[in-house]
């Protein structure tokens, strides 16, 4: 009869493998529409068909960076998101992460396993 720590592992694994497979099997659509659609948008621009207003994109990313940048450095006190003192949300969020994968290392490790070898043999 398997043990817990055994039946993690081999239950990791396997979802490792299920989404590694999945990821690189969708991730290949995923990119060939991105880059077509680059490809129209372009195309469609340098035709006349479309006028990008590209002052306007980089106003806006401009303000986008701006406002993570004041999100990652703010400091936040509140008990409800659980950061430490003097840490940001994205240092407590990766604080967080770290601590959940330690406390289920058999099932993280052989999730990681999994999804490399499901990528690997898609």
């Amino acid at each position: 009869m398997a043990t817990a720590t055994q039946n993690e592992i081999g239950m990791g694994g396997l979802a490792g493998i299920c989404s590694g497979y999945l990821f690189k099997k969708v991730s290949k659509y995923a990119a060939a529409t991105a880059i077509i659609g680059y490809l129209v948008v372009q195309g469609a621009s340098q035709s006349g068909y479309i006028k990008i207003n590209w002052k306007k994109v980089n106003d806006q990313i401009e303000d986008l960076k701006e406002d993570l940048t004041d999100e990652i450095s703010e400091i936040v006190l509140d008990e409800d998101t659980l950061c430490l003192e003097d840490e940001g949300k994205l240092k407590a969020t990766v604080r967080r992460a770290y601590d959940a994968v330690k406390q289920n290392a058999a099932t993280s490790g052989s999730f990681t396993v999994g999804f490399v070898l499901g990528i690997l043999f898609a």
